[in-house]
């Protein structure tokens, strides 16, 4: 008898859960353009609920900033008005100062080690730090080494950066980093970076090969890029935990696991493309050279 008395509470959760599903859309709001590593883990998140949920999920992604730049995107995040988006750990620091930790100078000597650095008991502490600020850490972008850029010459030895003037993001240890380098460091917005480089507002930037390539900042000038290796760019992938806490558990363990998945693909992108987009960028005439003092 208890077994028939059970049977309308369970068909009414299911009918719960189905009409969830049915209205649930997740937006992503992103810095960088589609064709950068955002891209992938954006695509790749997308593509893993959708198939995951039959559709029942739809998630829609903003690119280049559509939706706001990065801090505007995890503000709203942490509000729970944007579900989800993927922004550079320097920004996401001024939410949560004890992620701060991975911005700090030298604190990883390769790939293997930021890999280390983000998964297993490392991953939990970080996480632990994001949601206590609203945040759900789902996916490490792997992004690469945040190389130096500029307009005026071959940075060959640290010297050469002594009063250049540098776009930086709002990191208070970036901003000492580039002081301590003796170069001027000016706090612009990703998305403004290529017009403050066009302009001449600063004389370079620091980033990867594959977001050097997809904001086309040869076309804004850069023309000499020294392979430093001071910091590594992580790009988040961060769900509103306010958000989070409203899944049904079948949707939690779902967003996880995309994130996971995403945080793969993230790896062979970068084990792939980095590599690609360097020979592009030196095809078109990006002189590259390395730091003989770092």
């Amino acid at each position: 008898m208890r077994i028939f008395k059970a049977i309308p509470l369970l068909l009414a959760a299911c009918l719960l859960w189905s009409t969830t599903v049915q209205a649930l859309t997740l937006r992503i709001g992103a810095g960088d353009p589609e064709n950068s590593e955002m891209g992938v883990v954006g695509n790749t998140f997308k593509k893993f609920i959708e198939e995951k949920t039959k559709g029942k999920v739809k998630v829609e992604c903003f690119y280049s900033a559509s939706l706001g730049d990065e801090t505007e995107c995890l503000r709203n995040v942490q509000k729970g008005s944007l579900p989800i988006t993927i922004a550079g750990i320097v920004n996401l620091v001024p939410f949560e100062n004890r992620l701060g930790i991975l911005t700090l100078p030298y604190l990883f000597a390769n790939l293997d080690e930021v890999v280390t650095g983000t998964n297993g008991a490392p991953a939990d502490l970080l996480n632990s730090y994001a949601i206590s600020a609203g945040f759900r850490i789902l996916t490490w972008t792997y992004t690469d080494f945040r190389y130096i850029s500029n307009s005026k010459h071959p940075i060959t030895k640290l010297e050469d950066i002594r009063g250049l003037r540098f776009r930086v993001p709002q990191s208070v240890a970036m901003i000492q980093t580039y002081r301590a380098f003796g170069a001027i460091p000016s706090t612009i917005a990703w998305n403004m970076t290529f017009k403050a480089l066009e302009h001449d507002l600063v004389d370079g930037q620091c980033c990867d090969y594959a977001s050097f390539k997809g904001m086309k900042f040869f076309e804004a000038g850069q023309k000499f890029l020294t392979e430093i290796h001071y910091t590594f760019q992580l790009q988040p992938l961060v769900l509103s935990e306010r958000v989070y806490a409203k899944m049904p558990l079948e949707m939690q363990k779902i967003v996880v696991d995309a994130g996971k998945y995403a945080q793969e693909e993230s790896l062979k992108y970068h084990s792939t493309m980095s590599e690609i987009a360097k020979r592009e960028l030196v095809a078109k005439g990006l002189q590259i050279v390395q730091l003989s003092d770092e």
